[in-house]
């Protein structure tokens, strides 16, 4: 739930409402009131919180302790709040959630759809900025998704009426209303007046009726906060304006120490401004009743004042060790020591950066704010900056300081340094024309270190891998490779060997793609360092895919996801997802490939890593074609096409794919093969798209015939011949080529080829397509039906229903049942059926998710997912 309202309506009120209710209940209790200073500290919302649960335990001690490693520290909570909710209900409450900091805001996105059928409940209270903190954005997107938000107003008449009755102990007349009537009907600022009219004599209660005297009246809350003040002593008075400079809880020994005395000497100003409810009692320190009263009270002290105040605070600061965030801002506040402010914001967010990029840029950019523009650091500081922005994904922003910084002239080195921080944030984001333009002119120096333009070739490789130039793409990962090992800048060479290896596996040369990736796994794990953060099983798994080599393939990309998550690289997540679920796409299991998509949507958006977003959202609609769910798949390729409005480019295999393979199922060939003019037409020097998905190349065929366009069938079948005779020991394009000669001809030698081709492969629904394909050319009905009955139980087990209903009209009222049963093909079912036995054991013994993907064959929001997804079932799949 999501309490949202205006600065002093009455949300934190309501929480502690809320909260004992929720004890009354029996529920554990978790809250924490998030400060501003929060986001730079990272997980400190969320591990606060839980740290305080009440009733106490010491299942989350080690929070406090909790690594970089992002994934793990998920993982790892998750599995501890299950086991925690097990005995006992848990409320976790987040006041002043627009504070919560940015690694917080990531784990709570993450629980709350992992736990969403475990006994935890949030509530998020927040006061709405203008500007997009992650707290903010966080409660907005669990807004968007359903979580009910309730939005407190004003208190009207006779609310405020009640309200003020309430403070004075009487009833109100119109002379109080009136003046209440100021307050816009907010609780505090009544509440605040009540107090300082009673507390300065002008507030006048005879027979139980209270009058408003005298002619001196507040006519605004700073003024009511005056009022206040004004009736406490000298030395209450002092303390609380010396307060007013510390934000959020503070300690009676840093307030002694900031006004030069004993902390016991204090205790009568404590009592007082307490009674007067200025300060609250935190237990552990004091805070202001209300972050506008300290504001209102900071606001009366004059510039001196500020200033020795702060610069006290400063040094207090740095010898208590706190926050080098909290004592930059006083050192600035002060109006001294601008230089030693800046280093520390610099120092801050590079310490803070990995696990909040955005947090670490907002403060980046707040010491460029006070850096004078002809310090000498300051085009330093803004290439961090601009790299800083661009893996936080606030690319205008970056561009726009980066450009800035370019026109106002660097020196070669420095300015390279920049387009090159541009160029890899340009790439990562999905913008593959700008990132090549960047490195273009990065490369452009000729006075630039071997090792900056090794990095500027790798990720101009990249780059133009998915602007679509093939021959660009190897040039450049051949050159990233060259410079990179004279420079030693080994990162930088395996980034390049990846790019040779997409460009031979586009251009169908297999063999040496798994070269390139071997070598430079090679290179990672024999060098380690930044060679091992760029992920080469990534690519290394995807060729040995591409040659039928499934369990290769699925133990690498499992050793690489473990490698990502004990190296806390989340850059990663989404494209282990992506390229696990088109192995379990490839192997005919649907329904676990939709789980391990659907999760790295989630987490691709969570990381706002929109460019991979927008392949797994292509993955999904064309499962859900697959499926029959041609509505599912419409909203989620428009969902794919409103990411690439915005510039993110990717490769045709992935959007025009899917656009195409709807348009088949719901428009017709015609339509399907304008989409896919594209591919078409860039066979056969192109066949990335019959290298990842050999079954592709009959559906080609069979779209471009029904279209009436069979000069580019035969494209296709000629892409899928050279294919074949340059791979010659990988089947399944031994099979794609009988395949899509047979449907091209109506050849039934060469459909039985196929089929027998597709039998030595794990490729089953390509497998299915051959036998439907060989029931049309078939003369003998027998012997038609037989095929079409394989092909039914086929994408029965698999899940394809599209496929199905469509081989059950065919096959008529005598066709057999359509229940999922294992069907014939040649080699072992792979690891599907391990993944069916563990999740089955693990549902009967009532375990979590979490232990399910403990059997390292999917991962924990994947299980999850499943899990969820088949609730409605026995067992995900029937193996009868």
């Amino acid at each position: 739930m999501v309490l949202t309202g205006s600065a002093g309506i009455g949300k934190s009120h309501l929480l502690r409402e809320a909260i004992d209710e929720a004890r009354r209940m029996g529920l554990a209790v978790a809250k924490r009131a998030a400060f501003e200073l929060d986001r730079a500290a990272p997980f400190i919302t969320l591990a606060s919180a839980l740290q305080q649960v009440e009733p106490s335990t010491s299942t989350f001690g080690w929070v406090a302790e909790a690594g970089e490693n992002q994934y793990q520290t998920l993982d790892r909570l998750s599995a501890a709040l299950e086991d925690f909710v097990a005995d006992q209900p848990l409320a976790v409450a987040i006041d002043d959630a627009q504070w919560t900091d940015e690694f917080s805001a990531l784990a709570v996105r993450e629980l709350v759809t992992s736990l969403a059928s475990s006994p935890v409940r949030w509530v998020f209270v927040r006061r709405p900025l203008r500007e997009g903190t992650p707290g903010q954005q966080l409660v907005e997107r669990l807004i968007r998704e359903g979580t009910p938000e309730i939005v407190l107003g004003r208190l009207d008449e006779a609310a405020v009426a009640e309200l003020c009755s309430r403070a004075v102990g009487a009833t109100v007349d119109n002379t109080v209303l009136a003046l209440a009537a100021g307050c816009d009907g907010n609780p505090l600022q009544l509440e605040q007046l009540m107090r300082a009219l009673l507390t300065t004599g002008q507030l006048l209660v005879r027979d139980g009726l209270a009058t408003v005297v005298g002619d001196q009246l507040p006519s605004s809350f700073i003024m009511v906060v005056e009022q206040t003040m004004s009736g406490l002593s000298v030395e209450t008075r002092r303390m609380i304006e010396a307060a007013s400079v510390l934000h959020g809880r503070f300690t009676v020994d840093m307030l002694a120490r900031l006004l030069g005395t004993r902390p016991a000497a204090l205790l009568p100003s404590i009592f007082e401004a307490t009674g007067a409810k200025v300060l609250v009692d935190e237990g552990d320190g004091l805070a202001f009743g209300h972050d506008l009263v300290r504001q209102a009270v900071y606001g009366t002290l004059g510039g001196v004042a500020k200033a020795l105040y702060h610069r006290e605070a400063a040094v207090i600061g740095r010898e208590e060790d706190r926050s080098p965030v909290e004592v930059a801002e006083h050192l600035l506040r002060s109006g001294r020591s601008t230089r030693e402010a800046v280093t520390m914001l610099r120092e801050a967010a590079l310490d803070v950066a990995p696990a909040a990029p955005s947090t670490a840029a907002d403060l980046m950019v707040r010491a460029l704010d006070v850096l004078g523009a002809d310090e000498p650091d300051r085009p330093e500081l803004v290439a961090d900056t601009v790299h800083l922005l661009a893996s936080a994904g606030r690319l205008e922003k970056a561009q726009r300081l980066g450009e800035t910084a370019l026109h106002a002239g660097l020196a070669p080195p420095t300015e390279a340094a920049l387009l090159l921080g541009l160029a890899e944030a340009f790439k990562h984001a999905g913008r593959n024309r700008s990132a090549v333009e960047y490195a273009a002119r990065g490369l452009s120096y000729p006075d630039v270190s071997e090792a900056m333009r090794a990095r500027l070739w790798a990720v101009r490789a990249h780059a133009h891998f998915y602007s679509g130039d093939l021959a660009d793409t190897d040039h450049s990962g051949g050159h990233a490779y060259a410079s990179a090992m004279a420079a030693e800048e080994y990162g930088a060479a395996v980034f390049g060997l990846t790019a040779r290896s997409l460009a031979a596996l586009a251009e169908g040369r297999l063999d040496d793609a798994l070269a390139y990736a071997t070598e430079a796994t090679d290179i990672a794990d024999g060098i380690r360092g930044e060679a091992a953060h760029w992920h080469p099983r990534i690519w290394l798994g995807d060729a040995l895919a591409a040659l039928d080599r499934f369990d290769d393939a699925s133990a690498t990309f499992r050793r690489g996801r473990e490698e990502s998550d004990r190296l806390g690289t989340a850059w990663s997540t989404p494209l282990w997802h992506y390229y696990n679920a088109a192995l379990l796409a490839a192997s005919g299991r649907l329904d676990e490939a939709v789980a391990e998509t659907d999760a790295g949507v989630e987490v691709a958006e969570n990381l706002a890593a929109y460019a991979l977003a927008v392949p797994l959202l292509a993955g999904l609609a064309r499962l859900a074609v697959l499926r029959d769910e041609t509505a599912a798949a419409r909203a989620f390729v428009d969902r794919m096409r409103r990411w690439m409005a915005d510039g993110i480019t990717t490769a045709p295999e992935d959007a025009i794919w899917a656009e195409g393979v709807l348009q088949e199922a719901t428009t017709g060939p015609g339509a399907a093969l304008q989409t896919l003019a594209g591919i078409y037409d860039a066979m056969p020097d192109r066949s990335l798209l019959i290298v990842q998905d050999p079954g592709a190349a009959a559906t080609l065929v069979r779209i471009a015939l029904h279209a009436g366009d069979p000069e580019r069938a035969e494209v296709v079948v000629t892409t899928a011949r050279k294919l074949a005779l340059r791979n010659p020991t990988v089947r399944a394009h031994a099979a794609a080529l009988a395949h899509a000669e047979g449907v091209l001809r109506r050849d039934p030698g060469r459909l039985r080829a196929a089929i027998s081709a597709y039998r030595d492969t794990r490729r089953l629904l390509a497998l299915a397509a051959a036998l439907e394909d060989a029931a049309d050319v078939t003369p003998d009905p027998t012997e038609a039906r037989k095929l079409l009955e394989e092909a039914q139980a086929i994408v029965s087990e698999c899940g394809a229903e599209r496929a199905r209903r469509r081989l059950e009209r065919r096959l008529g009222p005598r066709s057999p049942s359509s229940r999922r049963r294992t069907p014939y093909w040649r080699g072992s079912p792979g690891p599907s059926s391990e993944w069916r036995f563990w999740w089955q054991t693990d549902e009967a013994t009532g375990k979590s998710p979490v232990t399910c993907s403990s059997h390292g064959i999917l991962s924990t929001a994947t299980c999850g997912r499943y899990s969820s997804n088949s609730a409605s079932t026995t067992a995900p799949h029937s193996l009868d």
